[in-house]
């Protein structure tokens, strides 16, 4: 799987847990927090839903962390990392 399908899954994943945000309003320096409004509730149903929408990830719940939600860009780092792909390439 290329790193921009990986990207678009992650974005399709806030907009199923986020509600009231659009596609237009995810970008990549985006906030999950401040700018999105990501909760803790919807941050799990958005890690259930990057588990279920791409192939060969799965959450490590002994290295993930908060920094990992900062933005777009430490989730899509956070992904690629599980998956032993370089993120030095992006």
């Amino acid at each position: 799987m290329d790193t921009d399908k990986i990207l678009d899954i992650i974005k399709d994943g806030l907009l199923d847990s986020i509600p009231n945000i659009t596609k237009e309003e995810i970008l990549i320096e985006s906030h999950l927090k401040n700018d999105l409004g990501i909760d803790s509730l919807s941050s799990m149903f958005f890690l259930t839903y990057l588990e279920d929408n791409i192939n060969g990830f799965e959450v490590n719940p002994d290295n993930i962390e908060a920094k990992h939600f900062n933005t777009l860009q430490t989730i899509f780092e956070y992904v690629l990392t599980e998956m032993s792909i370089d993120v030095s390439v992006l």
